[in-house]
C-alpha cells in the first residue's frame, strides 16, 4: 500500500512488476487539521503473485 501523492513510491512498486489492484478513497488518516478533524487520505493497493515475483527475479 502507498500514498497516491507519493509518486516515487508507487513508481518503485510498478518497476518491480507489482500490479495496482485498488484505489481506496479516504481510507486512512495520519494527522489532524487545525480544528482537530482527521485529514483523510487515499491509498493505492499493490500486489504480485509469488510465481510472478519468482519469474522476475
Amino acid at each position: 500500500m502507498c500514498n497516491p501523492q507519493n509518486t516515487a513510491s508507487w513508481k518503485v512498486l510498478e518497476r518491480l512488476n507489482m500490479r495496482r489492484e485498488g484505489h481506496l478513497l479516504k481510507n486512512v488518516w495520519f494527522k489532524k487539521d487545525e480544528q482537530g478533524n482527521p485529514v483523510w487520505l487515499d491509498t493505492y493497493l499493490y500486489a504480485i503473485l509469488r510465481d510472478e515475483w519468482r519469474e522476475n527475479r
